[in-house]
């Protein structure tokens, strides 16, 4: 009988966490009897199209915490897994180990992007040393953060994320000329986009076949629109909106660009990447982990369109050096990021902890 594994998330939309868990359970269905636990998102319809079985669970509050507890409980007995993995919510690793404490409990860390991310790192110490068996970090970065909390250093092992190559393209939903600045992420404050929106009005005026393309959608989005409406750009910007796949339209780009404030370890470089097209992102999080800042790609200061604009448009007047960031990023993401390696790591961990049991 296959072992069995059960992912528990506390939440299912279509962002790097999500996209993490549903490419992993894709690569290991075949060797383990899958379920992924969470509330209803716009991940199902990703779980759907790979078969990946699902039961949904309520969004846990302060308010209903019993009742989730009586959820959980009764997927645990149903399910009887063999491992419970975490991913996103170490609250959720305390839970667990309460319902079925003779159950191997891992947790995979994702980055804390709150207003007091030192906080998240310290009570997510807490509860893995006491509660969690094993504990994943995307990136050296947040393995760090978690070790200077109080984590030990054995319970904890970096496996960074790791997606399948891009093959296939898509075009753009409209017909864009010229030439094209991209990017890609939930339109919340701590992706930094205002700044990207910024930088590209120092440089739209001076090279007039320059466009911005921004797939995504969120809470600012309104706010960004205005500011492109107030920088007289907005013929120049388009939002997409939430586009399925997104990474399949990334080819259309000459230039990637993150301005994220926080990150862990982006997918969507990564995506990127994967198709050789060049990056452009901040020096935050796990980011120097994937971009070697002028070999792999190119680092910038959060917070700083000046910068992002300077970056740019070093890109724009050396096609020679865009085509080599693009050449070197994707040897970069074949050696450390590849779907395989993360897999292959995260079964490690896995049979590591099987073993034991036996």
């Amino acid at each position: 009988m296959k072992p069995r594994i059960l992912y528990l998330l506390p939440y299912l939309s279509v962002a790097g966490t999500e996209i993490h868990v549903i490419e992993l359970a894709k690569s290991l269905k075949d060797d383990y009897n899958i379920l992924i636990v969470a509330p209803y998102g716009k991940g199902i319809t990703l779980l759907k199209e790979s078969d990946i079985p699902y039961r949904e669970i309520i969004s846990l509050t302060f308010l209903n915490v019993n009742r989730y507890k009586k959820e959980l409980r009764r997927i645990i007995e149903e399910f009887n897994p063999s491992i419970i993995h975490v991913h996103g919510a170490h609250e959720l690793v305390y839970i667990s180990k309460k319902m079925a404490d003779k159950v191997p409990v891992i947790f995979t860390c994702h980055g804390y992007f709150t207003s007091l991310p030192i906080i998240d790192y310290r009570i997510s110490a807490f509860i893995n040393k006491r509660w969690g068996d094993s504990v994943i970090a995307v990136s050296k970065n947040d393995r760090d953060k978690l070790i200077k909390a109080g984590l030990s250093r054995e319970k904890i092992t970096t496996i960074h994320n790791g997606i399948p190559e891009v093959l296939n393209r898509m075009e753009l939903p409209i017909k864009i000329d010229g030439f094209i600045i991209g990017t890609a992420a939930r339109l919340t404050k701590f992706k930094g986009i205002r700044y990207l929106i910024e930088a590209f009005s120092h440089l739209h005026n001076k090279y007039k076949d320059l466009n911005l393309v921004v797939i995504g959608d969120g809470e600012e989005r309104e706010n960004l629109e205005k500011l492109t409406q107030n920088l007289n750009i907005e013929d120049r910007v388009f939002f997409l909106g939430a586009l399925p796949n997104a990474r399949l339209y990334f080819s259309n780009f000459h230039i990637f660009v993150l301005p994220s404030l926080f990150e862990a370890l982006p997918i969507v470089v990564l995506e990127a990447m994967s198709q050789k097209v060049p990056v452009i992102a901040t020096e935050v999080g796990g980011i120097p982990e994937i971009i070697d800042d002028g070999k792999t790609g190119i680092l910038v200061p959060p917070e700083d369109p000046l910068e992002i604009a300077r970056a740019i448009e070093k890109l724009i007047n050396n096609r020679e050096l865009m085509k080599e960031l693009g050449e070197a990023g994707y040897k970069r993401y074949k050696e450390m990021f590849t779907l395989e390696n993360m897999v292959m790591s995260t079964k490690n961990v896995y049979e590591s902890l099987l073993t034991n049991l036996d």
